[in-house]
């Protein structure tokens, strides 16, 4: 082994990178054998969904979804060709586009919840408890304020805050 696997921070970290690569993969290919589209779709129609009437700014989608804003518009462009998603240009502010669901793609996105948590569940949720869990969260959201990274939805669930989730989830 190479002198990287001597550092602590370094195995763990390249640790997460596996776990993200294995599991995703995993849950991508499964999600859109059963949903019927691609689980990058489920994501930004969960970025979307409940958001005022506008919708979300492509430009936050990016940023949310960590592509570029290219990445983005095209994106939108094929769920839109699709009839999952809108884009709108809102009258007071012409500059500004953003996307929102279509009753097409709130349905679609409605019956693909429950796909989506139960493959989490299986690839990873399942092979760790709550305390993992919590530990988890609990370091992503430190080492995200640490590099001034932005996660704001993190902000608004953490550590304590998931155990309450998964004891109304198991409700």
């Amino acid at each position: 082994m190479g002198e990287a696997f001597k550092s602590p921070a370094f195995v763990a970290y390249y640790g997460l990178l596996q776990l993200h690569a294995q599991t995703l993969e995993r849950i991508e290919r499964d999600f859109e054998a059963q949903a019927g589209f691609p689980a990058s779709w489920y994501e930004l129609m969960a970025c979307v969904e409940g958001e005022h009437a506008e919708g979300k700014r492509m430009n936050e989608l990016a940023d949310i979804l960590l592509i570029s804003r290219g990445g983005a518009t095209k994106l939108v462009a094929r769920m839109e060709e699709a009839g999952y998603v809108e884009r709108v240009t809102p009258k007071h502010d012409r500059r500004a586009t953003f996307a929102r669901l279509t009753p097409k793609g709130a349905e679609a996105a409605a019956a693909a919840h429950p796909i989506q948590l139960a493959l989490v569940e299986q690839y990873f949720g399942s092979h760790v408890d709550q305390a993992d869990l919590d530990d988890l969260t609990r370091i992503a959201d430190k080492v995200l304020k640490g590099i001034d990274a932005e996660c704001s939805w993190l902000d608004e669930i953490k550590g304590s805050e998931v155990a309450k989730l998964a004891e109304g989830a198991q409700a």
